[in-house]
């Protein structure tokens, strides 16, 4: 992997760097004792600092005003939900950053598991929010690896009566690989790629070659199916 001359600061990635969020190498081995060349964790170190995460909220709101407006769809009412629990926090950030804007985007929540309340309409749901025909909801999650949770919330959503427009993602790890029956009924997108991600900390010297080399093999012969 060539190293590309005068690289644009990215804020997010440098973030996740200095934080430990995302993980090469040796590094993965020191904190988490796992064999293998990354890992990425945008769970409690990034809840631990507010501003981060509100950046990161806005990015994801700008991505989903981008996706809605090169489909048209800025007239149509939108909706956040995360899948729990890593990315319940995620989706409040984007929602949140919506409304110091002319295009709010309305909130809806996930539980792992439906409520346990004795009955009425809600006393079995995992969702937790508004049910409106009339919105496109869009599922987010921190990383796309194997689809399985998303199968698992557009499914539990579903039987809510909610229809999963997009899924959208920090970082689409390019893993997944779905025979016919098992593809996702919705597109993917993501802030970033696996591959953007190594190339951009290969350009700004915090990786070598043979660590991005080690890394793309990895993510390469290891398919979630």
């Amino acid at each position: 992997m060539s190293l590309k001359p005068n690289i644009v600061t990215d804020s997010i990635l440098e973030g996740f760097w200095e934080k430990g969020l995302v993980l090469f190498g040796d590094r993965v081995q020191e904190e988490y004792a796992l064999k293998t060349p990354i890992f990425i964790d945008l769970r409690h170190k990034l809840y631990e600092d507010l501003d981060m995460l509100s950046t990161l909220g806005h990015a994801l709101y700008e991505k989903l005003h981008s996706l809605t407006e090169c489909d048209d769809c800025l007239d149509v009412p939108q909706q956040v939900i995360g899948i729990p629990d890593t990315a319940t926090p995620l989706a409040l950030a984007t929602a949140l950053a919506s409304q110091q804007t002319s295009w709010p985007v309305n909130y809806g929540q996930m539980r792992k598991r439906p409520a346990s309340y004795p009955g009425g309409r809600s006393g079995g749901s995992s969702y937790m929010g508004t049910v409106d025909p009339k919105r496109q909801v869009t599922l987010i999650d921190d990383v796309m690896a194997s689809g399985r949770t998303k199968r698992w919330a557009i499914r539990e959503l579903q039987k809510e009566g909610l229809t999963v427009t997009r899924i959208l993602v920090v970082v689409d790890r390019k893993q997944y690989d779905y025979i016919e029956q098992d593809k996702l009924p919705c597109p993917i997108y993501s802030l970033y790629t696996i591959t953007e991600l190594i190339e951009y900390y290969v350009s700004s010297r915090k990786i070598d070659d043979v660590v991005a080399n080690q890394i793309l093999a990895h993510v390469n012969t290891r398919r979630f199916t």
